[in-house]
């Protein structure tokens, strides 16, 4: 009786301090009681590359330090902005030696309209070609045609790229006569030029503490005070072009030089940019900009021809260049205004030159909501 007794208040004792011994364990780092669970660190979820990506975009959209007396930033998270773009191109080929001759073609301005949402200084949108919707312009004569154009307050880059169509017009002839007089084909239809143009512009803003390109170029900040600044950069672009000259008028083939007798020019471009920008605030909320890039370009080019006039692997350095130029009203809260943006390439070589220069043109206006 007494040993059942006895063993009765043991298990009883033991019952009564299990949690005092597990408890104790705890502590000495063997097992943890639920009672410590508060104690335990919550394990952070890992956010995808998705998530990640979109906190690095939204510090370095907000990460703008620049002087406020010079420039005002938005107070708004989001626009809405409708825009018309036209873009225009014209080629030149010019024989330089002793009789110089010079072709000018250019098709006609293609144009579109679109309308865009934007959220701080990224802005997404659709756009349609109005020469398609206005115009019974053959389906054979669409372009291909990208512009995207990226403006920060330190770095900016240009990205384009161009495919031509066949609906070229000769807009211009020199050096071609007959008895004395010369030919005038200003106008006439030429489907012998395809051109592709692909590239891009990096860039740096030395005054970015004062001066603001997207004030002028993406509405996302506001000029107050007059300035300019020193930019540079660095440019790539590989131009390819197909010339078929025998379905020139015959009286221009007549007596063409040989200097303009290829058939197609292929080259790669790597320049050196360094120019200067200026923003003019001429009124309250008004801003006139404008901007000029030289460049200093080392050309990698190949010729086809069928004369030995031509150096068929050509390298060597030319001068190209880069404009812009805006007008706005921006209150913050509305604005409307006009840019343009061009591309000036020349590539030549002995008794030889062909100029390409290329750009687009905005008219828009738009919104600004979601006050920060």
């Amino acid at each position: 009786m007494r040993s059942s007794l006895v063993g009765i208040l043991m298990i009883g004792w033991m019952w009564l301090s299990a949690p005092f011994l597990y408890a104790q364990e705890g502590i000495n780092g063997v097992s943890v009681d639920s009672t410590d669970i508060s104690r335990i660190a919550p394990v952070k979820k890992k956010k995808n590359i998705f998530a990640r990506g979109y906190d690095l975009l939204v510090n370095y959209l907000d990460s703008y330090s620049y002087d406020t007396a010079y420039i005002r930033p938005s107070q708004y998270f989001y626009t809405i902005m409708v825009q018309q773009s036209a873009t225009f191109e014209q080629y030149a080929i010019r024989s330089t030696g002793e009789k110089t001759q010079t072709l000018h073609f250019a098709p006609n301005h293609s144009y579109k309209l679109g309308a865009y949402f934007g959220w701080h200084s990224l802005f997404l949108g659709v756009s349609v070609n109005t020469d398609e919707l206005f115009s019974d312009r053959h389906a054979s004569n669409k372009k291909t045609e990208y512009y995207i154009n990226l403006y920060g307050h330190k770095l900016g880059c240009d990205l384009f790229y161009r495919s031509t169509g066949n609906d070229f017009k000769i807009r211009g002839s020199k050096g071609f006569f007959n008895q004395g007089q010369q030919y005038n084909f200003k106008g006439h239809d030429f489907d012998g030029l395809k051109v592709k143009v692909m590239g891009m512009n990096l860039y740096y803003v030395f005054n970015n503490k004062h001066f603001s390109y997207p004030a002028a170029y993406s509405q996302t900040t506001v000029q107050k005070i007059s300035r300019g600044t020193l930019v540079a950069g660095l440019s790539w672009s590989r131009h390819n072009f197909e010339f078929d000259y025998e379905k020139l008028p015959p009286e221009l083939l007549q007596g063409m030089r040989d200097e303009l007798k290829f058939t197609h020019i292929k080259y790669t471009d790597f320049s050196i940019n360094f120019g200067y920008a200026f923003n003019w605030v001429f009124a309250d909320n008004w801003l006139l900009a404008v901007a000029l890039t030289p460049a200093i370009g080392y050309k990698i080019s190949k010729i086809d021809a069928e004369n030995t006039r031509f150096d068929n692997r050509h390298n060597k350095f030319n001068v190209d260049f880069i404009t812009r130029s805006g007008i706005v009203y921006n209150n913050n809260r509305f604005f409307i205004g006009a840019s343009a943006v061009a591309h000036i390439y020349q590539y030549y070589q002995k008794n030889f030159m062909l100029i390409d220069n290329f750009g687009i043109v905005n008219i828009y206006m738009g919104l600004n909501f979601g006050k920060r």
